[in-house]
């Protein structure tokens, strides 16, 4: 396959595309940094406390894919680590909780906030962010996220007990998801101190898969709407975010809380958000990570990425060009640069709120 070359840095082409000018493609980003190992024959087990390895990916990455994102992420088991938590490490998988720290409740007071300079994988991600933003700040933003309020009070006290929690332990439920707040505004504060990174969330949990909406209201957006608030004063701006599952019943709460852009799940129709929010906030998606990136064909992803692009490239608040959540471990080289490719073909001199023609 022949690789389509970049007119632009994505660091020019995001200021001219948010200043509403015209460039070169739509913004392009992969959630790919903790399952990209395995493409280049290393074990994702390695990655997660090797700072080098961390850089290492990221370099590579932007050499081989040149995508827009760039950064390395806390993950959704991030915090529950640095408090205590019990993870695995596949070789070939990401990590997951075999023990989380919070048995019972009585343990709370006990937890001290996060120290991001000792705690946890913290450490080696401040060190390969510093590394990232001194090689490729002139040409790049370096970015990192982090799980949203719910995503993380489950990595620190386990799903079951959180579902319990929501009905019969409301009130510890709130106490812990304002503890956690604080650990990830602490986060957040020393990544842009050393680094000056941003943030994006990523909040599985919060989909209707998974919660009602009764418990969204109760237990998800008022802990987004108080980290939203804590961002804006530490960075300047809001946070994005990025919601697995079926969203649509909660799609005006994003809105409501501040978030700056929402990353949506294959599952959802882009023109659907676009019509929805549209005009309030960025909106990023949706190629299917699974049957598209990992098992379709060249085919497949170019077709996918121009119906994308189709239905929500003229979104007026913008629009990022991504897959419907992180890129699996197996998806074929080829089809990373298929993805590129139609972008670079499918959306030449995109301009922000207008539909590409193509």
């Amino acid at each position: 396959m022949k690789i389509l070359k970049d007119e632009l840095t994505p660091k020019e082409r995001a200021i001219l595309y948010k200043s509403g000018k015209e460039v070169d493609r739509l913004p392009c980003s992969f959630s790919l940094s903790e399952t990209a190992p395995v493409m280049y024959g290393l074990n994702i087990s390695d990655y997660y406390y090797s700072s080098e390895m961390m850089i290492e990916m990221e370099r590579n990455l932007a050499r081989d894919f040149n995508v827009d994102s760039m950064g390395v992420g806390l993950g959704l088991r991030g915090i529950g680590e640095a408090l205590g938590s019990k993870l695995k490490y596949p070789k070939d998988s990401v990590s997951f909780i075999v023990e989380p720290v919070l048995k019972d409740y009585s343990m709370l007071d006990s937890l001290d906030i996060i120290d991001p300079y000792k705690d946890g994988r913290m450490p080696a991600i401040i060190e390969a962010l510093k590394v990232l933003t001194d090689e490729f700040s002139n040409e790049r933003f370096i970015g990192s996220s982090l799980a949203g309020p719910i995503s993380n009070v489950v990595a620190i006290r386990g799903a079951e007990n959180i579902l319990k929690d929501t009905v019969k332990n409301k009130e510890n439920l709130h106490k812990l998801l304002k503890y956690t707040v604080k650990c990830m505004l602490r986060y957040t504060e020393v990544i842009y101190k050393e680094c000056g990174s941003s943030v994006s969330l990523a909040e599985p949990v919060a989909s209707s898969n998974l919660i009602s909406l009764v418990q969204f209201k109760e237990f998800v957006k008022p802990y987004l709407e108080e980290f939203v608030l804590g961002v804006k004063e530490i960075t300047g701006s809001a946070p994005s975010i990025h919601i697995c599952g079926k969203t649509k019943d909660r799609w005006q709460d994003l809105v409501d809380v501040g978030l700056s852009a929402f990353s949506v799940d294959n599952c959802e129709d882009l023109e659907e958000v676009k019509k929805a929010i549209g005009n309030s906030m960025g909106i990023s998606g949706n190629v299917p990570p699974v049957e598209i990136m990992r098992n379709g064909s060249i085919n497949d992803v170019m077709e996918s990425v121009k119906e994308c692009i189709l239905k929500a490239s003229d979104n007026p608040c913008g629009f990022t060009l991504s897959p419907g959540c992180q890129i699996p471990v197996g998806t074929p080289i080829e089809n990373i640069h298929a993805f590129m490719n139609a972008a670079r073909i499918y959306s030449k001199n995109a301009v922000k709120g207008k539909l590409c023609t193509f």
